[in-house]
């Protein structure tokens, strides 16, 4: 990361001098604020086009196995899939992980199934269905 030298300014300062902090944000784009001639923040003015980078941090409502499960089985053509090739959808969509972060794994959509009879059918092979 560049950093401008006009875009430093001192960390005790920018608790009294707001306004100046901020219209150096405007000026420069962004202002590095210094404690013991030390980079300890940063101030981005917000544009356009460093809102996915953004977004990308803000963690998504995480689905339940089951919802995950329901939302990929409903996209398919006959709405069936085999179990390991559900667990890698899941994942890779970013729809449910385990508490760990770890990816679901095909016994465990198996065994959701078991639990939520209405919802799914559990096929030989392990082929799951939406009902």
């Amino acid at each position: 990361m560049e950093i401008n030298i006009d875009s430093l300014f001192p960390f005790e300062k920018a608790l009294s001098e707001t306004k100046e902090v901020f219209d150096l944000v405007d000026k420069n784009g962004k202002v590095v604020l210094l404690k013991d001639n030390r980079p300890v923040y940063i101030i981005m003015k917000y544009e356009e086009s460093t809102r996915s980078d953004l977004t990308k941090h803000i963690p998504q409502k995480s689905l339940t196995l089951q919802e995950a499960m329901q939302a990929v089985l409903m996209e398919t053509d006959n709405q069936m899939l085999h179990a390991s090739v559900l667990a890698d959808i899941i994942f890779e969509r970013k729809l449910y992980t385990k508490k760990n972060g770890d990816k679901a794994q095909y016994n465990q959509i198996r065994a959701r199934c078991g639990h939520y009879p209405e919802m799914f059918e559990a096929l030989p092979g392990n082929y799951i269905r939406l009902k």
